[in-house]
């Protein structure tokens, strides 16, 4: 590093938040800013807390870039980096950051894209080399081939993501409705499919060379490394790229409305109709957007919202309501949004909403609601700083956007000085009698529920029938290229460093709490925050027959306020102390799961005790309930990947066995439940006698059993027999089941077998034996089925373990044209599969998985699941450690032994979701005999 550096030293910035309580909490976030000489701005920031680094970059570049006409640009070319560079071979990415035993990312929204690694600390050289190859050395290496793969995969995500899923299309209809033509929200950053198909070598070389130059960048390291060796590597790497030309910032374009505009869309995959209203308001970092956030979630979000009351509570027409002010870099918007119930008419909805205005107006800011807020705001901050890769994003994005690294400090200052009568004033600025925009989403052929006097709305929909590919498939077969001039050999990948980790499983305590309730422990002092679990058997398994879901439909009703607090009056302590408390069920469990702030532990977990032990039970909140899982129910039925999810289900466990069930159950059995039926099965089933409890954050032991132990003796012991699942007669394996969705432009495939529990001696050499079929972007399905044939944005496979359902499962979202061919590749990969496996192959993974274990323990979360792991599947504390055992003593002869038990091909069963008309024929070619249509 030369002396004409410019350097600016941050040695010890201290924020102090006493948001809501004279106790303070310090949180320290230093770091070292300097630029390089070609405009590259840098941030270093030590973490030595793990042995693993973070890399994150953050372009000035999103799709408001973009030129008309060529949208969807900037995420296309996110995915193109991804490619390859001069000196990084085809895919580079997808294949070496999983050798490294890291994970990587990019992302891209209208105004920024970034990327970002994970890695143990000595491979930190590694991915600066990785990093540096792509901002300096990637443009000579495009080729056309290359451009319609790529063309093909993010028309994929785009399928995905958005024109197969219910309200997709919203998005699309309100940037292109409600911005004017040109302007750079105008446009989704998704894009349209006819828009990609046309974009050409030249548009990405002419994108390259103006966006992603240095001058235009944040890079950011967080985490263990040496200082004066990560600048050394850092001038090394990017010291030499060029400076580009000056990239303008760009200039805030507010948005105006002249006057409202009503919209109203037909939607194939929605089952309810949705109503979106929007209002211009301010770009980010402006004065007004601090109250305008404030004013929304007062107005909607929460249960003493005035939107909530009228909608939710009196007028009964939604199960939930919602709003957000989106600040953006050169515009705003405000967006009140409502997903009904069905066949409720959205011109109810929308004298609704007036009618919370008005009452707004009446009643004012609830200052203590206010102030619950500005509490989350904090608890916030800290939530992103929990790991190494979030604070990486935050500051890289705090220092291309708010100009220093910590901005979201002074962020967060601006929201606590907020007043109520700064939000009184945004209401009257930007809502009162203000015109807005409206779009009605309304399911096919109910246009009738739309908003009065409102104008049909078009977006361009594909035909199946008519998809094509842009690429050829198969490996993409490079031309030779020009290298770019640099100071060494950058074609020589870097050893990895010195500094090599090792994991060390942190200690755990354990306490025998009264009630015979065993606690797990473990101190993280990193951040003032907690995470505990009560964990108690049962779930779903518990539901009588005809009452499917009544688990379920409990452990939301237990949320519902205590016998001392209304709901409200609940929800706003846990706001004021920064805490959350949310009983929850599934399939084989249920429990409580509580977080917040570690100052407040003792009365959060005062709360989780008094709505443990004295529920509300409140006949309101059980018929809202009950409508509102009605409402999921209904909408589930038109998602594909939930619909092919739920086929599986049936068929791997039969149509009568327990493992069958939804947790929701169907609209037929919570019609069936009775408020009488909640308080029973809660008297019945809510025992210390089948609960364990785990902790974890900034709470010692001696304190965090206290508290625990206060709850514990109080909770009666009640005697519960867990009923075993109850078998079904499964489906013929080996045949495929088709579900039909007409006209829809993806197929979701699924292949699925049953498996082993968790705690089985083989379910982890299984995890193994999987990582390189699926587990990720180093597997063969995602390398043959996206990077090799383009048919998918990706496709995995995995093992789902607890205690009885437990499933091998792979699965993909293609596109529909190509989906004979997209089943016959996951046939042939996964029934080939074992004659693959030999030492060569596993050796590479041995690495993978031993060096992914140095960020097992980093957050709060990732100490909990270890926790939670331990005491409900009965695991050695150290079966972390002994992971680690396995991976290294297992042989080739052992996965092939794994594999023929649970992953053969001819014992799984099929489930496409998709256009029959189009796709089921031709699946008939596979040997597999004549699908089975399946009613969905």
């Amino acid at each position: 590093m030369t002396r004409s550096l410019k350097i600016l030293l941050i040695t010890a910035l201290a924020f102090t938040l006493a948001a809501c309580s004279a106790q303070k909490e310090k949180v320290e976030l230093s770091y070292e800013q300097y630029t390089l000489e070609n405009g590259l701005k840098v941030v270093l920031h030590q973490d030595k807390s793990d042995p693993i680094v973070a890399v994150a970059i953050q372009y000035h570049v999103g799709s408001g870039r973009e030129k008309p006409g060529r949208t969807g640009f900037a995420h296309f070319f996110e995915h193109m980096l991804f490619q390859r560079s001069e000196n990084l071979p085809r895919n580079a990415f997808f294949t070496k950051i999983a050798k490294l035993g890291g994970e990587f990312n990019g992302s891209t929204n209208s105004d920024g894209t970034n990327y970002y690694e994970v890695v143990p600390r000595d491979a930190l050289e590694k991915v600066l080399w990785m990093e540096s190859d792509r901002m300096g050395f990637f443009i000579n290496t495009v080729t056309q081939g290359g451009l319609e793969r790529e063309i093909d995969i993010v028309s994929n995500e785009k399928r995905q993501n958005y024109d197969s899923q219910p309200y997709g299309h919203s998005s699309t209809i309100m940037a292109g409705e409600m911005y004017p033509a040109g302007h750079p929200y105008s446009w989704t950053t998704i894009g349209e499919i006819a828009d990609l198909r046309a974009a050409t070598i030249d548009d990405v070389k002419e994108f390259y060379n103006t966006y992603y130059v240095p001058n235009n960048a944040t890079l950011v390291l967080t985490g263990d490394f040496d200082p004066a060796q990560a600048k050394e590597l850092i001038q090394k790497y990017f010291g030499e790229i060029k400076k580009g030309n000056d990239v303008p910032k760009p200039e805030v374009q507010p948005l105006v409305f002249e006057e409202s505009k009503r919209l109203v869309f037909e939607d194939q995959y929605a089952k309810l109709p949705q109503l979106s209203l929007a209002y211009p308001t301010v770009e980010q970092y402006n004065d007004d957007a601090y109250p305008l956030y404030f004013f929304t979630s007062l107005f909607a979000n929460g249960k003493k919202a005035p939107l909530y009351k009228v909608v939710v509570e009196e007028k009964k027409l939604a199960p939930s309501v919602g709003a957000y002010n989106m600040a953006r870099e050169v515009a705003g918007h405000a967006q009140i949004q409502i997903r009904a119930f069905n066949d409720v008419n959205l011109n109810d909805v929308y004298a609704a909403v007036n009618e919370a205005f008005e009452r707004f107006e009446k009643e004012g800011v609830d200052v203590q609601e206010l102030e619950k807020l500005k509490v989350s705001q904090e608890v916030s901050v800290y939530n992103r700083m929990s790991g190494i890769l979030g604070k990486a994003m935050m500051m890289a994005r705090d220092t291309e956007f708010g100009g220093k690294p910590d901005a979201t400090f002074d962020d967060l200052k601006r929201y606590q000085a907020v007043t109520k009568e700064d939000i009184i004033r945004v209401y009257e600025k930007y809502f009162k009698g203000k015109p807005y925009f409206a779009l009605s989403m309304v399911p096919a052929g109910k246009s009738t529920l739309a908003l009065a006097e409102s104008n049909v709305a078009s977006v361009a929909i594909e035909n199946v029938a008519d998809q094509t590919m842009k690429s050829q498939t198969g490996k993409l077969i490079d031309d030779p290229y020009e290298r770019t001039p640099s100071a060494f050999d950058r074609s020589v990948e870097p050893d990895f460093l010195a500094n090599t980790p090792t994991i060390t499983v942190p200690p755990i305590w354990t306490a025998d709490l009264p009630n015979a309730i065993k606690a797990y422990g473990i101190l993280h002092k990193e951040l003032p925050l907690f995470q505990a679990s009560v964990n108690m058997k049962g779930g779903m398994l518990l539901d009588p027959k005809g009452k499917e879901g009544l688990a379920y439909l409990t452990a939301q009703l237990m949320n519902e306020g205590t016998a001392l607090k209304s709901p409200e009056e609940l929800e706003s302590a846990m706001g004021l102390l920064g805490g959350r408390v949310r009983f929850y069920s599934g399939t084989e469990r249920m429990g409580i799961s509580i977080n917040g702030l570690s100052k407040n532990y003792e009365k959060i977990i005062a709360i989780a005790e008094e709505m443990l032990l004295q529920p509300r039970f409140d006949s309101a909140a059980f018929e809202r309930l009950r409508n509102e899982i009605k409402t999921t129910i209904r909408q589930m039925s038109a998602n594909p990947r939930a619909i092919a999810t739920e086929t599986a289900g049936r068929l791997l466990y039969g149509e009568d066995g327990t493992l069958s069930r939804n947790t929701y159950g169907t609209a037929a059995t919570i019609d069936a439940i009775t408020l009488d039926d909640v308080k029973a099965f809660y008297e019945a089933n809510y025992s210390p006698s089948i609960a364990n409890i785990t902790v974890a954050g900034a709470p010692d032991q001696k304190r965090a059993v206290k508290a625990l132990t206060a709850l514990a003796e109080k909770w009666p012991v009640k005697e519960v027999t867990i009923p075993e699942p109850v078998a079904g007669i499964s489906a013929k394996r080996g045949t495929i089941y088709f579900v039909d969705y007409p006209n829809a432009p993806q197929s979701m495939i699924i292949l699925a077998k049953t498996a082993m529990p968790f705690n089985d001696p083989d379910y982890y050499p299984a995890v193994i034996a999987n990582y390189k079929l699926g587990s990720g972007s180093q597997g063969m399905l995602f390398d043959v089925l996206r990077l090799q044939k383009g048919y998918t944005y990706g496709a995995y496979s995995n093992f789902m373990a607890g205690q009885y359902q437990n499933v091998f499962m792979a699965q993909s979202s293609v596109q529909g044209s190509v989906t004979m061919d997209a089943v016959k590749t996951f046939k042939d990969l996964i029934g080939g599969y074992s004659d693959m496996i030999n030492d060569e192959m596993l050796a590479p993974v041995k690495n993978s998985l031993l060096k992914s274990k140095t960020s097992s323990f980093e957050t709060i979360g990732d100490i909990l699941g270890m926790l939670n792991d331990i005491a409900n599947y009965n695991v050695p504390f150290d079966y972390v450690k002994q992971q680690e055992n396995t991976i290294n003593n297992i042989t080739a002869d052992q996965l092939k032994e794994i594999v023929s038990k649970y992953m053969n091909i001819d014992d799984m069963i099929y489930v496409v979701v998709g256009d029959a008309k189009s796709q089921m024929k031709s699946l008939e070619q596979l040997g597999l005999g004549k699908p089975v249509l399946v009613q969905r």
